[in-house]
């Protein structure tokens, strides 16, 4: 492979390209000179259609990773398996808890992952279930839980776990991201950053020991945010000198409009099919 790294969108929520499909969710192919993973697997409509079109052999890659463990992002996991053979899986310990969101008229709704442990296993799943950073790779790093630093960045509170048949806010302390070395700098994959995008670059930061952030690629949740959180956002990641966002899925066309009028040709609307090539 002639790039350090390529990050190509399997699953999205908007296609743009001929033989591709869209849905509701996430799904990103890493890959660099020596190991690949699928990052997310979409919540499974069009993760075969998808990877077909794209000519993609799954086969090859080394493991899965999951963000979290919400079904637009664990849904496709059984039939990347079914692509891909029996493989390692790492997430956080949490992708297994009953995840629920409440909506305008308190009603609960079954958000969390559609299959059991046991049954994924019987599908090939290989779980490694960690709290802490994972070098998948001498470059790519999964961060484990994320640490909650900022005082603006809050998780959303219609979220909830179910436990003794009670509902109880969702912390979704099993958000994790991707941290992968470059020689431009860090580039950090997000499923969904409900940890809170800031508090994820401050952590690839702590856990790599390096200062540079060059991209950001993946769903950075700001379709919620308001416009403080939203204002606060962009000038921490001017400080940091991000140099490009490519974002997908959950990041809300407010916020897509906000960030491309501040990085410019450093914005990418990462749809199903596009590659970055670093």
């Amino acid at each position: 492979m002639e790039k350090e790294l390529r990050v190509t969108v399997v699953s999205e929520n908007s296609a743009n390209k001929k033989n591709l499909m869209a849905e509701h969710g996430l799904s990103l192919l890493v890959e660099t000179s020596d190991y690949s993973l699928l990052f997310d697997t979409g919540q499974g409509l069009t993760i075969e259609s998808n990877v077909r079109a794209l000519q993609m052999d799954l086969r090859q890659i080394n493991a899965i990773a999951l963000s979290h463990g919400h079904y637009d992002h664990t849904g496709g996991i059984k039939r990347a398996l079914a692509l891909s053979g029996s493989k390692p899986v790492y997430a956080h310990p949490g992708i297994f808890d009953e995840k629920f969101s409440r909506n305008k008229e308190g009603e609960y709704h079954g958000v969390g992952i559609p299959f059991n442990k046991d049954e994924l296993e019987k599908a090939g799943a290989q779980f490694h279930l960690e709290t802490e950073p994972i070098f998948l790779s001498s470059n790519i790093i999964l961060s484990g839980q994320i640490p909650r630093v900022t005082d603006f960045e809050v998780a959303n509170p219609h979220f909830s776990i179910k436990k003794g048949g009670e509902y109880i806010h969702d912390p979704l302390l099993d958000d994790q991201a991707l941290f992968v070395k470059t020689s431009k700098g860090i580039v950090v994959i997000v499923g969904c950053s409900h940890s809170g995008i800031v508090n994820i670059l401050r952590y690839a930061r702590q856990v790599i020991g390096e200062e540079d952030i060059y991209a950001v690629v993946g769903g950075t949740h700001l379709i919620e945010a308001n416009e403080e959180r939203l204002l606060q956002t962009i000038e921490v990641l001017k400080e940091m000198k991000v140099e490009k966002l490519a974002v997908s899925h959950c990041t809300g066309f407010h916020a897509q409009m906000k960030l491309k009028e501040v990085w410019k040709d450093g914005f990418i609307l990462n749809n199903v099919g596009h590659s970055i090539n670093i």
